[in-house]
């Protein structure tokens, strides 16, 4: 009965929610395809509009370089950084940054484009093959100062971070962001791009579509309205995709589109989200905001910021008071009426900081040096969280010389206890590959109350279990009418032999969602062989879409890989290798190439080639424990079974929250002899996942062999 009421109460949650719904195409749009007119185009019938844009973050984003537009210092400024100097050179209007190129040595080079203008600004440098890439030098604008964004960091020409590399290129980086209608333009034959926009900022029809129709409507027709941004879905839709921690499958998007046609957002993963959901990495605002009970309510974007100047429609707590006051507001009937600005709420000096309502519900941190970004997810702060989830506080952010339990006591003392409870340890817990986190995972992507984003991630991180009922709440979020937590369902079933993800994810390569498709197409790949007829049709039309998607990021590594990993999947090793080989000349220090091409010279018979490949991984990234296990099972079998402990060992240590790992330690240990400390890691692995069956077996064995009888007992009761 338990099982069948939890799939009752996960199927009735399948159904609640809604998709992304891009914005709705006005009713007499025109039929003809529209073209990019330019925003001078928009200015005579919407002065106001277009004066409040001029001088904007948006329409600064990018531009030729001259007097007007250059903010910093080109008058022979010199920057030391390091080891390193940059010259700042200007002449016959023309502007230079002399600096270390890719070849390492010193070289002037064109600026192409300014890009952004405060609190920095960045410039674009030409290279060959049509690239441009992003200065690592940036103008201070608050301070007068250039800056370096690697601050005492010696980034050579061979570091993947230095401005040289792909991490700068503005072709697949930046450009869809900073300017209108961008086509990338990679030719993957020619290794070159021929990247174009319509207009070099982000100009009205950047947020509005195409204008050509409106602008200049056919003879004796009505004239068709752009894109409506007048509802929370159509504004999400035309803001998410640049404010927005994601991955690009495609040119072309437009507001009237679905954003999750063109992209893939990411979760609320580790090394980008604290565990409680707090912005950690640089991760936009987008997934922030899903999470927050304004975004629930129907705030939009344009409720806080004028659209066109982008700027904040009230300073300070006259923002925010706007609404949460003593008469409401009635476009949110539901919310709490009450006096916010007061002392009695914010429990500070009237005009202090800690009054100010954005420093405690949305705390900002510092990305690029000086550039302060708040977390949007509009928070009530939570510092009995800390312990827990090792996430900063708003409340010792501020006061530093007190603890989390001391600024718990004095919300309580004000407000009471919390009123629900947090995603945030349940997170914490199951990436540190705590086995008891798997149930309250299902709950929460069992909560209909939970944001979308959030059931999703907690779908994500079941990957890692493998009970029943965690299995039930994936088979449910594969159905969930959001595709944000079909996604997240997908990467949790990524735990399931290839059999049963046909059985339960097939329905999902004729999503109406091309990131659903995209993310399904991996899982399923190993099946193709073992199809015939309409099945067999289905998964190969799914292959290439996602193999045509992979070619228009065919200028990045990652991409590249995927590639290889889905021929390796359908059987095409010599299209893995070349695929592999491609990410390797993108980015020679990209290890997952490193690994997978490794892997694929064991499998074909060139084990031995795969050493010196596994060893470069190694020197690349020491703390990778992937890297660490790799080259540990590649001295195995080359007989040198104790060389390789020591690398487990430090997988081991890398990772403590991956099962995998502990188990392949142990049992290594358990082959040289060291059966005593096989067991003892083993049973430390177990502490976290109680039932892991493929550690219960392992230790079941070790015990036998050290013949402890009633350990070997204690294990039996617990093996499935």
């Amino acid at each position: 009965m338990q099982r069948r009421g939890l799939a009752c109460a996960l199927l009735a949650l399948a159904t609640a929610g809604c998709d992304d719904a891009p914005a709705p195409v006005p009713p007499n749009a025109s039929a003809k395809v529209a073209e990019y007119v330019g925003s001078a185009a928009c200015a005579g019938c919407h002065e106001a509009q277009h004066d409040a844009w001029l001088g904007s973050h948006h329409q600064l984003a990018m531009a030729v370089p001259s007097p007007a537009t250059v903010v910093g210092d080109f008058d022979g400024a010199v920057l030391r950084h390091g080891e390193g100097l940059t010259e700042f050179l200007k002449a016959d209007g023309r502007y230079a940054i002399r600096t270390e190129g890719p070849d390492g040595q010193m070289a002037s080079f064109a600026v192409r484009y300014t890009f952004g203008v405060e609190p920095l600004q960045q410039y674009l440098l030409p290279l060959p093959d049509g690239r441009l890439q992003a200065s690592n030098v940036a103008w201070d604008a608050d301070r007068g100062r250039w800056i370096h964004l690697r601050p005492g960091e010696n980034v050579g020409h061979d570091d993947v971070l230095h401005w040289t590399q792909p991490s700068h290129n503005w072709n697949f980086m930046c450009a869809d962001c900073h300017s209108t209608a961008v086509s990338k333009g990679y030719d993957a034959e020619a290794r070159r791009y021929e990247t174009a926009f319509a207009e070099v900022s982000v100009g009205c029809e950047a947020c509005h579509g195409p204008g050509s129709a409106h602008a200049a409507p056919s003879a004796g027709s009505a004239r068709p309205a752009l894109a409506w941004l007048r509802d929370q879905p159509a504004e999400i839709t035309a803001c998410a995709p640049c404010h927005s921690r994601r991955s690009q499958l495609a040119d072309g998007f437009a507001p009237q589109r679905s954003y999750f046609d063109h992209y893939s957002p990411a979760l609320l993963d580790a090394g980008l989200y604290h565990a409680d959901g707090q912005i950690l990495d640089e991760v936009y605002v987008y997934g922030s905001f899903l999470q927050s009970r304004m975004h629930e309510a129907g705030v939009t974007c344009g409720d806080c910021h004028e659209p066109h100047s982008a700027e904040l429609r009230a300073e300070g707590n006259a923002l925010c008071v706007g609404c949460h006051n003593e008469a409401g507001h009635p476009d949110f009937p539901s919310l709490p009426l009450g006096r916010y600005d007061s002392a009695r709420h914010h429990l500070h000096e009237p005009s202090s900081p800690g009054a100010q309502c954005v420093n405690c519900h949305m705390p900002a941190r510092t990305y690029m040096v000086v550039d302060d970004r708040r977390d949007h997810s509009l928070r009530v702060p939570r510092p009995d969280l800390n312990a827990v989830t090792n996430a900063p506080d708003a409340c010792t952010g501020c006061h530093q010389g007190r603890g989390p339990e001391w600024a718990q006591a004095v919300l309580e003392e004000a407000f009471g206890p919390p009123s629900r409870d947090h995603f945030g340890p349940v997170f914490a817990a199951a990436r540190a590959g705590i086995g008891e986190a798997e149930q309250p995972l299902v709950a929460v992507a069992g909560d209909s109350e939970q944001p979308a984003v959030v059931r999703a991630t907690a779908l994500s991180l079941m990957a890692a279990y493998d009970r029943a009922a965690s299995g039930l709440a994936l088979e449910v979020g594969l159905h969930d009418a959001h595709p944000l937590v079909r996604i997240g369902a997908l990467r949790g079933a990524a735990r399931w032999p290839p059999e049963r993800r046909w059985r339960e994810v097939r329905h999902l390569l004729g999503d109406a969602r091309l990131a659903v498709r995209v993310e399904a197409v991996p899982l399923l790949a190993p099946m193709l062989n073992g199809l015939t007829g309409g099945e067999r049709a289905r998964l190969e039309a799914g292959i290439a879409e996602y193999l045509d998607i992979q070619a228009f990021n065919a200028d990045r590594a990652e991409a590249q890989t995927n590639i290889g990993n889905v021929q390796l999947a359908i059987g095409a090793p010599a299209r893995a290798e070349a695929a592999f080989g491609e990410a390797l000349r993108l980015n020679a220090q990209w290890v997952p190439a490193m690994l997978n091409l490794a892997d694929l010279y064991r499998a074909t018979g060139r084990d031995g080639e795969g050493g010196e490949l596994l060893l470069r991984a190694l020197r690349t990234t020491p703390d990778s424990p992937e890297a660490n296990l790799a080259k540990g099972l590649w001295l195995v079998r080359q007989d040198r079974d104790l060389e390789a402990l020591a690398l487990f060992a430090e997988a081991v240590r890398l990772a403590p929250s991956v099962a995998q790992y502990a188990y392949v330690y142990a049992v290594a240990l358990h082959s040289a002899n060291q059966s005593e400390r096989a067991l003892e890691v083993a049973d430390e692995a177990l502490s976290r996942w109680p039932n892991d069956q493929r550690l219960l077996r392992a230790a079941f064995g070790i015990a036998r062999d050290l013949q402890l009888e009633e350990r070997m007992a204690a294990y039996r009761r617990r093996l499935n």
